[in-house]
Order: C-alpha cells, then structure tokens, then sequence
C-alpha cells in the first residue's frame, strides 16, 4: 500500500515538474523571441500577442505552485481517518474527494489551460501576419 502512494507522488511531482517547465520555458522562450520583433511595426499583433503570452504563462506558473501547495493538503486530508475527513458538497451532492483536493485539481487544470492559451494566442496573431 505504502508503495502505490509513493508511486502517486512520484507521478503527481513530475506533473507539477511539467506544469512549471511548460509555462517557464514558454514564458523564457517567448521573451527571447520578444526582443527582435518588439521594434518592427509590422510586427505589432505578433508583439502583443507574445506579451499578453507571458502573462498566461505567468498565471500558468502560479496556478502550478498553488496546486502543488493544495496537492500537499489534500494528502494531508487523506491522511485522516474517513470519517474525520471534511466533507465537500458540490452543487448539492457530496463529493468522494475533499474540497481542497478539488481545487488541487482545478488549479493544475487551469495551468495546462494558461500554457494552450498562450500558446494559441501566439498561433492566431502568427497566421495574421501571414496574411
């Protein structure tokens, strides 16, 4: 037993490696890239395209060390007894998880999201200066 948690932490501490190296290395690469297009006028969607990316990077970032943080009370919470664990009721019905592993969850998610955000923000103003 003591091994499949191991193995799950394991796993849940390469997910928040992930969730940090996608969003800082966009963010790393995205600012490199900055630099010589930021002057050209032609390029101005592109420009504010990369800026407003590193900021969905940034909140990617952070999203990432709050799920770490909630990932770590929501371990804590498991490490209680099931009927000393605090019960979550979500629209009405309860819930199998803790809230604070819901919003664990929910902040890892909103993570993955910053980075295609960014990512897709970046795409769209590329395929405009095509046009």
């Amino acid at each position: 037993m003591a091994e499949g948690r191991e193995t799950r932490a394991a796993i849940d501490s390469e997910t928040v490696r992930g969730l940090l190296l996608i969003n800082g290395g966009g963010a790393v690469a995205l600012l490199a890239f900055l630099s010589g297009i930021i002057e050209k006028p032609d390029l101005e969607v592109l420009a504010r395209a990369v800026i407003w990316s590193v900021f969905a990077f940034q909140i990617g970032l952070a999203c990432a060390v709050i799920h770490n943080r909630f990932r770590r009370l929501c371990s804590l919470e498991f490490s209680k007894k099931a009927e000393n664990r605090k019960k979550c009721t979500l629209f009405g019905r309860e819930s199998t998880q803790p809230c604070i592993c819901l919003w664990s969850v929910g902040f890892m998610w909103a993570s993955i999201i910053s980075f295609l955000s960014g990512g897709i923000l970046v795409l769209c103003a590329g395929l405009q200066i095509l046009d």
